[in-house]
């Protein structure tokens, strides 16, 4: 007689525990690693019917591998990550940067991107600064249902900047930078309440350099 599938909350966290493995591990994106998860834990049983954890499940069940499989190294790489990111928005200050994305929530990993949104008057002005840098950037679509909507996203890759106290391995870091209207930044970033340990400003959606000073200062490991 077959094994029976766990049901309901069980199942979406089992899947939201495997996405997370394959996040940390592996570097798979989210999007991916949801659907590769699913995958995994219903196989020949997945449908367009199964109930599959959003991201805030993931993001925990990511919080949960991360504490038990890496709780030694993982402050540590976040800490270089945020300085990494710190040298960035302070090397393109004149965009009044925001820190974004798993670098400022505490879920990056060493395959993470350093996420940022600029609040602008043009996007041109960017790809501009960019260009006078040296930078190859390219531009990728934007997810429709964001709101509100971007101008623009551009990514590139950038030598880690030195003395952050990234491995070697790492000699360079994606980038990738949203940006929106100046008036977009009225619009309150996704936040979501701290969890158990989390410090205020992980949680608050976006920071800007004060806050990630802050930020790296209160909680160096």
């Amino acid at each position: 007689m077959p094994t029976e599938l766990p049901r309901g909350d069980d199942l979406r966290a089992e899947i939201a525990a495997v996405a997370a493995r394959l996040i940390a591990d592996e570097g798979a994106d989210w999007v991916g690693a949801r659907r590769q998860a699913a995958r995994i834990v219903l196989g020949a049983a997945i449908d367009r019917r199964s109930r599959v954890p959003d991201n805030e499940e993931i993001e925990s069940a990511l919080r949960a591998h991360l504490r038990t499989f890496a709780a030694d190294s993982h402050p540590l790489l976040l800490a270089a990550l945020r300085r990494a990111a710190l040298a960035v928005m302070e090397r393109w200050a004149a965009f009044d940067p925001q820190l974004v994305g798993g670098v400022l929530n505490g879920t990056a990993t060493e395959h993470s991107t350093l996420g940022f949104e600029l609040f602008v008057d043009s996007a041109k002005d960017v790809e501009i600064a960019l260009l006078n840098a040296g930078l190859d950037y390219q531009a990728v679509a934007a997810d429709p249902d964001d709101a509100p909507a971007p101008q623009e996203i551009l990514t590139f890759t950038l030598a880690t900047p030195r003395n952050v106290g990234l491995p070697p391995r790492m000699a360079s870091i994606d980038v990738k930078l949203t940006i929106f209207e100046r008036k977009a930044m009225r619009v309150a970033p996704r936040s979501r309440p701290a969890e158990p340990g989390q410090h205020p400003i992980e949680a608050a959606g976006r920071a800007g350099l004060a806050m990630l000073k802050r930020l790296i200062a209160e909680t160096a490991p």
